[in-house]
């Protein structure tokens, strides 16, 4: 088989594909490779697969997109994604290879600097992701062996592979993923199909071997989780109720300045915007529901914005248009 399609460059040429990966160039619709654009309400058909799910922080300019090559036993993925939080996740007995494509590092997991490491996602994971800016991400997902460093690796972690390692992985995405858009009849065969899966999982094998797994969640860590899961439960008992943020802690059990810095650790805002964000993402799909949906105003005071314009501005802040236009979408969509 001519490996030409798949060769690992120098780091000029690693440099140029990562480039062109940034704004989707080189990637076309082809017979191997799905090509597809998504809003902030429909992206989350794309991450059922992964049992998670994605609270937008801001509707934000960027263009979300996905770019997928399924293969007889792996898939490979190429998102451009947005500011959000991610909930999840749950994978059965599946796993999935989160590699940073760009060099974006305010992204955090449970509270934890995900950097430019590998995160590895396998089984069951209570995670909460905070991403406050867009990141350009591969991820490969495949039912992993029973054996060898895989045997070892439940829940989530993070592995921090030399920077040769990593760039080469990189790489290697970038050129099966453009030879998927642009050769697609070298993906037709089954011994190229295999070889192609064969490297990209000795690639992450290699990864693996080589990294230092740098998750080290401490009692600090975990208590926090527990305190922003109860204070959202708090939260969500009675949504026409806005807690301060004193009521808050009182609540959850905790110091003001306890539920300050759980919040902000785990994700990066503090109680009152977190519920803020969560209430306005709340009316959205509410909006979006169809026939049969309550007046903005009514959704609006039932998630506790009892002054309208305020509510409005909040909404058109957060989403780019006002909940109104929101809803007359919806009505034209489902009717």
């Amino acid at each position: 088989m001519d490996q030409s399609h798949l060769n690992i460059a120098g780091d000029g040429v690693q440099k140029s594909a990562a480039e062109r990966l940034l704004s989707f160039q080189g990637l076309k619709p082809s017979a191997a490779l799905e090509l597809r654009s998504y809003d902030i309400d429909h992206f989350g058909d794309s991450e059922r697969y992964a049992g998670a799910s994605s609270m937008p922080l801001s509707a934000g300019s960027t263009a979300i997109m996905r770019a997928r090559l399924s293969l007889p036993t792996l898939s490979l993925s190429l998102v451009r994604t947005f500011p959000r939080i991610i909930r999840g996740y749950q994978l059965a007995h599946a796993a999935a290879v989160v590699v940073p494509m760009d060099h974006v590092t305010s992204t955090r997991i449970n509270g934890q600097s995900i950097g430019s490491s590998i995160v590895i996602l396998k089984g069951a994971s209570d995670c909460l992701v905070y991403e406050p800016v867009g990141r350009l991400i591969g991820v490969v997902y495949f039912t992993p062996p029973a054996c060898g460093p895989w045997s070892r690796l439940d829940g989530y972690h993070l592995l921090s592979p030399a920077a040769d390692v990593l760039a080469s992985l990189q790489c290697l995405i970038s050129a099966t993923l453009e030879t998927a858009a642009n050769d697609p009849d070298f993906l037709n065969g089954p011994i190229s199909r295999a070889a192609v899966e064969q490297s990209l999982l000795g690639a992450i094998d290699g990864a693996i071997r080589t990294s230092v797994d740098s998750r080290s969640v401490h009692a600090t860590t975990e208590s926090y989780l527990r305190i922003v899961a109860d204070m959202e439960r708090s939260i969500r008992h009675d949504l026409t109720i806005w807690l301060k943020t004193t009521e808050m802690a009182e609540r959850v059990g905790v110091s003001v300045r306890t539920l300050q810095s759980a919040t902000q650790a785990i994700c990066g805002m503090s109680p009152n915007r977190y519920s803020r964000v969560l209430r306005l993402w709340s009316v959205r799909r509410q909006l979006r529901t169809g026939p049969g949906r309550r007046s903005v105003k009514a959704c609006a005071i039932a998630h506790g914005f009892w002054h309208l314009s305020e509510f409005a501005a909040s909404y058109r802040a957060a989403f780019g248009e006002l909940p109104s236009e929101t809803l007359h979408r919806a009505v034209r969509e489902h009717s």
